[in-house]
């Protein structure tokens, strides 16, 4: 019999989390399961991109205060699925979703959910990091992308979470070069025949792009042509003064005219600037798996990533250019590594090789057990703490 499944995400705003809840939706269509991605829609315009699975977008308000907005969301959510849920499974890819299923729990509206822990996050504000705990703590089939957060579930909560990891779609992100590419400059603003250093997820304390700028500048002394372009950047999270520090090194350093920063970038236009990109920089000093590069890497560009978990447990030896994401020297070696005319030929073959151990048929797979319990238990109608 087939399984309907819901999948739930944050927003459709192309972050990492959203991004593999879509993959996974249309993996799971592929594999036989009725798949259909549920999200809240500020602007009314769906996903970033139009996704080979059943959509339902839920109404949803622009709010700039964060304990507000999860309040908020957590509620649109749970009002759009009480008395609707009509799924065989539910499942968060976030903790906003996974306390509105966790509100229908306890409601009895529905009988259990499924979670997917991509990363936690550090909040000042109590009440969302009571959020964030309950998200994961209240579901009945956690999931997480990589070792890393395994142990973290583990130790830290007491949960077990089995490791489904991500994919890249290979037919999208590729190293083949297309006539449309040639258009992609002068569509975001970017200098014509001018090496780039790529960023994406925009200007984030998270991303470390400061650290990334101050290495930018010391690879300007040798390579004065050289632009930095930082794409991306939708979140719920407010990113104000980060960016306003960022601002300040930008102009300081004299480098307005060096630096570009696109927001965001169009799905369709995405592997057109990971092919045109001379290296993409992931400084990253958190992060649950780091979708970006695998999908820079499908597309043939060389790949700087920390030499932490999670990169470590995914990626090996010289497939990747490795840097210290809290010293500077590290990254600056690796620019200019990944920089060179061996490296950039080098990954044209390397990189896409690399990406194939990677798909997202093998990532659905990896949930079937769980939702066949999660399953067995809606039909049931009976939760792990008594009958409904």
């Amino acid at each position: 019999m087939s399984l309907s499944v819901g999948i739930l995400t944050h927003s459709t705003n192309p972050r990492g989390g959203v991004v593999h809840g879509m993959a996974l939706a249309e993996a799971l269509c592929d594999a036989g399961y009725e798949a259909t991605l549920i999200a809240p829609d500020v602007t009314g315009a769906g996903f970033f991109r139009k996704p080979r699975c059943a959509t339902r977008y839920i109404p949803a308000v622009a709010e700039q205060h964060l304990p507000s907005l999860v309040e908020r969301r957590i509620g649109e959510i749970s009002a759009a699925l009480r008395h609707n849920a009509q799924y065989d499974v539910l499942h968060a890819q976030d903790p906003l979703s996974a306390n509105a299923l966790a509100d229908l729990v306890a409601e009895g509206q529905i009988a259990g959910f499924a979670r997917t822990v991509h990363h936690l996050d550090n909040f000042s504000d109590p009440g969302v990091a009571a959020r964030q705990v309950r998200g994961l703590a209240a579901a009945d089939e956690l999931f997480t992308v990589s070792q890393l957060w395994q142990d973290t579930l583990l130790t830290d909560y007491g949960r077990h979470a089995p490791v489904v990891g991500n994919g890249v779609d290979l037919t999208h992100f590729s190293a083949q070069i297309k006539p449309e590419d040639c258009q992609l400059r002068s569509r975001y603003g970017l200098p014509e025949h001018t090496p780039f250093i790529l960023s994406v997820g925009g200007v984030e304390r998270r991303k470390n792009t400061l650290l990334l700028l101050e290495a930018f500048e010391a690879i300007r002394q040798d390579k004065p042509d050289l632009h930095l372009v930082i794409a991306g950047g939708a979140s719920l999270l407010n990113h104000t003064d980060y960016r306003r520090l960022f601002d300040e090194r930008v102009q300081s350093a004299g480098l307005e005219k060096a630096v570009t920063v696109t927001g965001a970038i169009a799905d369709d236009d995405m592997p057109a600037l990971y092919r045109q990109a001379s290296v993409l920089a992931y400084p990253s000093q958190t992060e649950g798996f780091g979708l970006c590069p695998l999908e820079a890497m499908a597309c043939g560009t060389p790949v700087i990533v920390p030499a932490l978990r999670p990169f470590t447990e995914h990626f090996e030896g010289d497939e990747v250019f490795w840097c210290d994401p809290l010293h500077l020297a590290t990254l600056v070696h690796a620019l200019r590594a990944a920089l060179s005319a061996v490296a950039q030929e080098r990954f044209k073959v390397s990189g896409p090789a690399t990406a194939c151990r990677f798909a997202w048929h093998h990532v659905a797979r990896r949930h079937f057990l769980a939702y066949g319990r999660l399953a067995a238990l809606s039909r049931a109608g009976v939760h792990a703490s008594g009958v409904l």
